[in-house]
This record gives C-alpha cells, sequence and structure tokens, in this order.
C-alpha cells in the first residue's frame, strides 16, 4: 500500500506498527484537514 501511495505522489508515508486498523481502533484522523 504505502508503495502505490508514493507513487500517486504522496511523499510522507509511513509503516505503523498494528496496521491500518489499529489506526482506526485508536480513533485517529482518517482525512486531510
Amino acid at each position: 500500500m504505502a508503495q502505490a501511495l508514493m507513487k500517486k505522489g504522496f511523499s510522507k508515508v509511513y509503516a505503523l506498527k498494528g496496521g491500518w486498523n489499529d489506526w482506526l481502533d485508536a480513533g485517529y484522523p482518517t482525512d486531510m484537514k
């Protein structure tokens, strides 16, 4: 997934311990402001 985002022009791409599901479970934001 990170490589696909980088190909689309995203420059700040990080691997998250626990992945996307843990991010969502923690209630962190999922959209740009």
